[in-house]
């Protein structure tokens, strides 16, 4: 009968630690837990970036020199570059109308009009790039300077257009190929660009060892407050992904995404990729920074990046419902174990007392005879005692379940209640806002560890003497009163008969060489042959 409850006990612990087995690993914990408190200063980088902006458009504004004045304003629009679609846009057509009717500097007009094409494909806006940079460009006249900058643009813009076949724009332009020949000849030797130009060509022949050794000469130089950093160390998460380094990948995409946040940058892709990454791993947080890439999206005005975002959108709500399927399945389940478990628990209590009379009709005819009690192991009054303990460990643990589950099923129908009606009333952002705060599987977690360290030591009151005493003095670990740590829950689970570490991992939310690592650190320290401590542990005795 104990040993039905006891893997009734396991079953439940089995389906509490399966609702939070898809928590990221220790390193990409790390990784998003770095980038959470750059997020978290958004504001204060987005207003030193509005400061510098102001000052910049002060300077445009006071300039009396239409030459001074057309610079700055240069300048201001490479700075809202990635910032603002519709102030680069401004600030560019009005440097093209001061070169064309004030200055008459053709060269100028040329400088407005390629960086105004490299806006609109980075935009997105694909036909107007196109007409700009073939219609309104003379690129027979363009300095050897300038014409390398239009290259670059064409180059670029060839790249974008081939990774982005899903727009609604169908024609194409010379493979980027060909401007890389000719920006070859351009392009001093070893130059930033020449370079940054070598490792995309490596990288596109898969010769990827050495276009990542080139990525990294790149970022050498750099720091995270120079926004080149970010477009290089992009480059460099494409080709850790080509090499299937996905580790490797992720990292340099945080890097990136941090880099985006301390410059300002609104029209990036870095963010919304690591949200792609950690989906299946940690919805809520994908849900947070596709949100904040939404709002950076809508505030920079392009087409290009909602329109990407929403297909991530898309990807995150049907992992969502999942996840509600998950949970739904899990909390039938978990009804169904607590049925069983009150069902054998009834059983118990009814063994018990059967028990109680017949020790009872014992116990007077014990004494009718003057039997001596010595001859039994046990006392009359001890086993009473016992039977005492049993039933009240058996109302405890009752009591204990029953109000961990009303209250789990409350919560559970709350937020599900909520988050639906959110849904139904097309309140997409409130929903976004709700599930970011939500902390439902952190919480489930440590109700998780609480409840099992409580339910087993009243099981086991003695384990951690015992376990202990099979430990040299030097290694022996002595927890709160009432709670265990992580090696003694890995060797309970072992003595509940759970010795398979890939199960012990799931239920207490750690990677399988965790659990490892846990065993032979423990094993290690252990009196006698290390081979069979796991089977004196299972031998431990209430």
């Amino acid at each position: 009968m104990c040993r039905s409850i006891s893997i009734l006990l396991t079953g439940m612990l089995v389906v509490s630690a399966s609702c939070t087995k898809y928590s990221p690993d220790r390193q990409t914990r790390r990784l998003l837990t770095q980038l959470d408190g750059y997020v978290s200063a958004r504001e204060m980088y987005d207003v030193k970036k509005r400061n510098q902006l102001e000052a910049i458009a002060r300077l445009v504004s006071t300039s009396s020199d239409p030459e001074r004045r057309y610079e700055t304003a240069m300048s201001l629009a490479s700075e809202y570059f990635a910032y603002s679609f519709d102030s680069t846009q401004y600030y560019l057509k009005n440097c093209i109308s001061l070169a064309q009717d004030v200055l008459h500097d053709q060269e100028k007009v040329d400088r407005s009009y390629i960086m105004l094409g490299s806006l609109y494909d980075k935009a997105g806006n694909f036909m107007e790039a196109r007409s700009i940079l073939y219609d309104q460009i003379d690129s027979s006249a363009l300095s050897d300077e300038l014409k390398a900058e239009y290259y670059w643009t064409l180059y670029d813009f060839s790249r974008d257009l081939s990774g982005n076949s899903g727009m609604a724009e169908r024609f194409t332009i010379p493979d980027r190929s060909i401007f890389r020949e000719r920006l070859y000849s351009l392009l001093p030797d070893n130059s930033e660009r020449w370079r940054l130009l070598k490792m995309q060509q490596m990288s596109d022949e898969g010769r990827l060892a050495s276009a990542d050794s080139l990525g990294r000469i790149l970022l050498s130089g750099l720091s995270q407050e120079d926004r080149r950093y970010a477009i290089y160390a992009f480059e460099v998460s494409d080709i850790a992904e080509k090499q299937g380094l996905a580790p490797q990948r992720l990292e340099w995409l945080v890097k990136s995404a941090q880099c985006d946040i301390i410059n300002g940058i609104k029209d990036y892709a870095s963010l919304t990729m690591v949200a792609q990454i950690i989906l299946s791993q940690d919805i809520d947080r994908s849900f947070r920074y596709l949100r904040i890439a939404q709002e950076d999206a809508l505030f920079y005005n392009a087409k290009l990046r909602p329109w990407q975002i929403s297909h991530s959108l898309m990807e995150v709500e049907n992992a969502y419902q999942k996840r509600q399927a998950l949970n739904s399945k899990m909390l039938m389940t978990t009804l169904i174990l607590l049925t069983l478990l009150s069902a054998a628990l009834s059983l118990l209590s009814r063994f018990l007392i059967v028990r109680s009379r017949k020790l009872t009709k014992v116990r007077q005819d014990l004494e009718e005879s003057n039997l001596q009690l010595a001859q039994n192991n046990i006392t009359l009054n001890e086993l009473n005692s016992r039977i005492s303990q049993a039933d009240q460990v058996k109302e405890e643990y009752i009591i204990s379940f029953l109000e961990s589950l009303s209250d789990q099923i409350s919560i559970v129908r709350a937020e599900d209640n909520r988050f639906r009606n959110l849904l139904k009333q097309g309140k997409a952002e409130q929903l976004l806002k709700e599930l970011s705060i939500s902390s439902r599987s952190e919480k489930a977690r440590e109700e998780f560890y609480s409840t099992f360290d409580h339910t087993f030591l009243a099981m086991y009151p003695s384990f951690i003497e015992q376990f202990n005493a099979l430990l040299k003095e030097d290694a022996r670990i002595y927890p709160p009163k009432g709670k265990l740590n992580t090696e003694l829950r890995i060797f309970a689970l072992i003595r509940l008969g759970v010795d398979d570490s890939k199960k012990i991992a799931e239920m207490l939310d750690y990677s399988v060489s965790t659990i490892y690592n846990y065993k032979v650190s423990i094993k290690n320290s252990a009196l006698g042959e290390r081979d069979k401590f796991e089977e004196k542990v299972k031998s431990i005795e209430k």
